[in-house]
């Protein structure tokens, strides 16, 4: 029977609690907050996205992203779905493979998680903030408040910067320097982009599916089709939460970022000028934007309009090809400029972390201090918008929990 000090009661921190627990060792989780598993009760929009059917490393980054398979493969979905069960969750599938718990709450997920924890003994020690790690020969010294509490094993479960105020910080990477650990400088992902188009907050509010490519440089990087959200600020939706990583690493390198989206990808060029070609029997009387209201949405239709300096025509049915050709491109090929990223406020996850290099894959414990443990966002490991992360952080806790 060992002492083991969790740092976090997030995601990763309750699951490698209660498996730690099962295993008969003494654990104590701190947490900063009032609450436990804050981050968890915001995922899904309140539904908690927990994981999905297609988990894959694929699907996963970072500077060595093989790292995670070792967890994914001891807990894969079916492993998930099956842990859930056992502790009374029930699972729903959602659209692209997503699961959510039955109830359609987050409060579910971090209910179960939590009671399970308390049966088992764990001990949860709320605003308790840890302020240094210190380790001996044999122990480690954690320092929290005013008083020092030692343990036999530490594991730092503690989180990343993203969303700061559900209590995030970049404690789990200080005490890794502490401890002698290298970490990838973090940067957001699944993460909103700030534009600064023109007209653009008179189309807020707009949801449409498109295809969406990003450049880096005005170099082709990726290329995604999904939900598109225009906002006041400029763009979000799932699109755009995909190429966000890529986005967000361009902006550190002081590369400049534009997308190129495409408003009907589920039309050639060929067939859309086809399509309005025919529609002209239709244009008389009609101003051009109430005309394009029969393809696309209103506020999107009057954008269109600006954006191509078409205002000028005053009947749709007056239309020329070179005007037409202009509409065409506009809706297929609208270019955006980025100017940000909504930063680590407003970001699901980090990129970058604890560097995973000087981990065990098998166990998680550093290659640099024994009995000391990392799992969860604080490590160099992401994962695509659609439940990869919060399943890495179960998987990872997962892990931990078991090898400790």
């Amino acid at each position: 029977m060992s002492r083991i000090a969790i740092i976090g009661a997030g995601a990763s921190g309750l699951v490698c609690a209660i498996e730690a627990s099962r295993k008969g060792h003494v654990v104590s989780v701190f947490e900063k907050n009032s609450k436990v598993g804050r981050k968890i009760l915001a995922t899904g929009n309140g539904r908690c996205n927990i994981s999905n059917e297609k988990i894959n490393i694929s699907r996963y980054h970072g500077e060595a992203p093989s790292f995670a398979k070792e967890a994914l493969r001891r807990f894969d979905t079916f492993t998930c779905k099956a842990y859930f069960r056992s502790l009374g969750l029930e699972m729903r599938e959602g659209e692209e493979g997503r699961l959510y718990p039955m109830s359609h709450q987050a409060s579910s997920v971090v209910d179960m998680l939590l009671h399970e924890a308390r049966s088992l003994g764990v001990s949860f020690l709320l605003e308790s903030e840890v302020l240094k790690i210190e380790k001996n020969s044999t122990e480690f010294v954690l320092h929290v408040k005013d008083a020092k509490q030692t343990f036999d094993a530490c594991v730092i479960a503690s989180g990343s910067v993203a969303m700061p105020t559900l209590g995030s910080s970049g404690s789990g990477y200080a005490f890794a320097k502490a401890l002698g650990h290298c970490v990838i400088e973090p940067y957001p992902s699944l993460v909103q982009f700030i534009c600064d188009e023109p007209h653009l907050k008179e189309v807020s509010g707009v949801k449409v599916d498109a295809g969406v490519e990003l450049y880096i440089a005005n170099q082709k990087r990726q290329s995604v089709q999904g939900d598109l959200l225009f906002t006041a600020y400029g763009l979000s939706g799932s699109a755009i939460l995909d190429i966000s990583r890529t986005a967000s690493k361009a902006f550190v390198e002081g590369e400049s970022v534009h997308v190129v989206v495409d408003l009907l990808p589920n039309l050639s060029r060929e067939a859309l000028s086809s399509l309005l070609q025919k529609r002209l029997t239709c244009a008389k009387g009609k101003s051009l934007s109430l005309w394009l209201e029969g393809i696309i949405p209103k506020k999107l239709a009057h954008f269109i309009v600006e954006n191509t300096k078409l205002t000028p025509i005053k009947e749709a049915s007056t239309l020329g090809a070179k005007e037409m050709k202009k509409l065409v491109f506009a809706l297929k090929s609208l270019p955006l400029h980025v100017k940000a990223t909504k930063g680590f406020e407003s970001a699901e996850v980090c990129a970058g972390g604890v560097d995973v290099r000087e981990l065990d894959a098998k166990s998680m414990m550093s290659s640099k201090v024994k009995n000391l443990y990392f799992c969860g966002e604080v490590l160099d490991i992401d994962g695509d918008c659609g439940g990869f992360n919060l399943h890495f952080a179960w998987a990872s806790g997962f892990l931990v929990g078991q090898n400790l």
